[in-house]
């Protein structure tokens, strides 16, 4: 019976949730399955949306399961594959365990920080975007104001003409001799 580790597909129409199961290859993707492993979430990331049991992964991996390549990334992300990879070395008497144990550590190490460093880069990002929008929106709304304030100096400057001269058309008439009626 060949045995796959393989994303078995729960959740609503549209909102994906998967568990990790070890499954007869021959058998339905949401069909019956050997043993549950975890659970992966798509809406986060990779290393955030896995919840996955390592010590029974590896041991259905050293009984012959093989995962599907969307399991593998997801177990190599979490480091399984690169412990899997390290024992086999323990067993061929290439390092030792304690050796072993050491370079998963380091790589352990290695791959928090560039999570974080992601993490930062992501944040950075985000917030200098932010200030460029910030800043894009305050020019248009000084531009606006501006506009307002040259319409309205304008539109004042426009009255008090117009007050000046009815001012003055109402003095001239009183100096300027009538007009004969016509009968």
């Amino acid at each position: 019976m060949p045995l796959k580790i393989r994303l078995q597909r729960q959740g609503k129409k549209k909102q994906p949730f998967y568990h990790i199961v070890v499954a007869d290859s021959r058998s339905p993707r949401d069909g019956r399955y050997v043993e549950r492993l975890g659970t992966y979430d798509p809406k986060f990331e990779h290393s955030e949306g896995v919840v996955i049991n390592s010590e029974k992964t590896l041991d259905w991996m050293e009984k012959g399961a093989t995962p599907t390549d969307t399991c593998r990334n997801l177990l190599s992300d979490k480091g399984i594959m690169f412990k899997k990879h390290l024992k086999r070395g323990v067993k061929k008497g290439l390092f030792t365990m304690e050796d072993a144990e050491a370079k998963y550590t380091k790589w352990e190490a290695d791959k928090l920080k560039l999570v974080s460093e992601h993490k930062e880069k992501k944040e950075s990002a985000h917030k200098d975007a932010y200030k460029l929008r910030f800043e894009a929106e305050k020019a248009v709304r000084d531009a606006k104001a501006k506009a307002i304030s040259d319409k309205r100096a304008a539109a004042e400057a426009a009255t008090v003409e117009s007050v000046k001269e009815a001012i003055s058309e109402a003095e001239a008439p009183e100096n300027a001799p009538e007009a004969p009626a016509a009968e």
